[in-house]
């Protein structure tokens, strides 16, 4: 029989999954959408194409200081559910926003955008209450797994949809559908503290390392705001974020087009291949916060060196490979392409399960500035791209690809001289305190 702890991190999973998805749908559709010659076709400008890319990074940022306050105040899963409805109703939406011009095309993008906030802290939030003292690996690997699961489930699905005779506007439909149905699992079936869901055993409650005592203590336990913004690691974790997740955004938003304008893929094609490397990817992910947790011969500050330099050094080894691969090789670029982008996955070992163990039971809260993070990469990269790949050339995807693992060796340096996976000292602090005036009042 499969753990509760496991089915929370199941369902947990999707719903992150399905809010990435959503969010990612444009990335697709915006390559079958303009050439759409029906009724439902649509036709932007390029600065235009570039904007709905980007803008949901000013939706999750300007949503993030909310989220952020109400999951210190607010049961976590309602917090989240109000994530998943704003998501599933923009998403829906987005079909008739763009027949309203393009202006209500990207007020639909920015909600979207808001729901996305919320995504990372519920990951941390999961991560430092459900899991055991030997599964940060495995719950962050699959938690923020959604990255790769987004991709793998919107891009064949999208390429499908968009070949089919229900046009690119069914892409937005299928995939609020599919939020809907997850969202409504996650109502009935997710609790925010292990203790509070009625399925849960003594002997899981004692493996998570819980007890009844001990939820109160974090619920009420106040956020060290000073510590965290002064810790080194928790800014090396951030630093080396931004140059896996800007990468990451080279993977979910131009692999399509890398595919169809330059290797010369039909639309159907590019869909599937696009997500190939991303399904090896998130294997990796997996297996690495698996491996991570059964490595016990080093400390865990040396093990999350090691995944992160394999996640970014070693992927920047390949894109650099890549760059000088002509474009009649382009069964030889798919193959790099899987390598340099798959090795990527290794992140989950390194400065992710890194930010988790340092700030422990204020994870979310270090999660939330990944997240952040994440959002500026969003915004950035369509014009990061698009600056230096002008006409689809070899030498436009060359220097994209140099570019990108130029900034994937210096972060990576970054994190390997700062990070440390151990406990915060106010981590320990600020429970014993609780925990004193706990029996002060008792």
């Amino acid at each position: 029989m499969i753990p509760l702890r496991f089915l929370i991190l199941i369902c947990a999973t999707l719903c992150l999954t399905s809010i990435l998805s959503n969010m990612n749908t444009y990335n697709f559709t915006k390559i079958c959408m303009q050439d759409d010659n029906s009724t439902t076709g649509v036709h932007f400008t390029k600065w235009e194409s570039n904007f709905l890319q980007s803008c949901v990074a000013i939706g999750s940022l300007a949503a993030s200081i909310p989220y952020s306050l109400a999951y210190q105040h607010l049961p976590h899963k309602y917090v989240f559910i109000s994530a998943g409805i704003i998501s599933g109703v923009s998403t829906a939406l987005v079909p008739l926003a763009s027949s309203l011009g393009f202006g209500w095309f990207v007020v639909a993008r920015i909600f979207q955008g808001m729901a996305f906030s919320a995504t990372f802290p519920l990951a941390g939030s999961i991560t430092s209450r459900w899991a055991t003292p030997f599964e940060h690996g495995v719950f962050i690997g699959l938690l923020t797994g959604n990255t790769q699961l987004a991709n793998i489930f919107t891009m064949p699905i999208s390429g499908w949809l968009c070949s089919s005779s229900a046009g690119w506007t069914s892409v937005y439909y299928v995939h609020a559908g599919v939020c809907l149905i997850v969202f409504l699992v996650f109502l009935f079936f997710f609790k925010s503290f292990p203790e509070e869901h009625r399925w849960i055993t003594e002997k899981e409650l004692e493996k998570i390392g819980r007890r009844e005592s001990q939820g109160p203590v974090q619920k009420r336990a106040s956020l060290p705001l000073k510590q965290i913004l002064t810790s080194l690691s928790l800014w090396a974790c951030w630093i080396a974020s931004f140059g896996d997740l800007i990468t990451v955004q080279l993977v979910s938003m131009f692999n399509p087009q890398y595919m169809k304008d330059y290797l010369d893929y039909d639309v159907m094609s590019s869909g599937f291949l696009a997500a190939l490397p991303i399904i090896f990817q998130f294997l990796i992910k997996f297996c690495s916060g698996i491996t991570s947790d059964l490595f016990k011969c080093v400390s865990e500050t040396t093990k999350v060196k090691i995944y992160n330099t394999i996640a970014l050094a070693a992927s920047a080894f390949f894109f650099i490979i890549l760059a000088f691969i002509p474009q009649k090789d382009h069964l030889f670029a798919i193959i790099i392409l899987v390598f340099a982008e798959s090795l990527m996955g290794a992140n989950t070992a390194g400065f992710n399960k890194c930010a988790t163990l340092h700030s422990q039971q204020y994870a979310y809260f270090s999660m939330q500035q990944i997240m952040n993070i994440w959002a500026c990469t969003i915004f950035i990269e369509p014009f990061f791209v698009n600056m230096i790949v002008k006409e689809n050339t070899f030498v436009d995807w060359r220097n994209c690809f140099l570019a990108h693992a130029v900034i994937l060796l210096v972060v990576n340096t970054v994190f390997v001289i700062f990070a440390d996976a151990r406990p915060a000292s106010w981590t320990r602090i600020q429970q014993e305190n609780e925990e004193e005036n706990k029996e002060e009042k008792a």
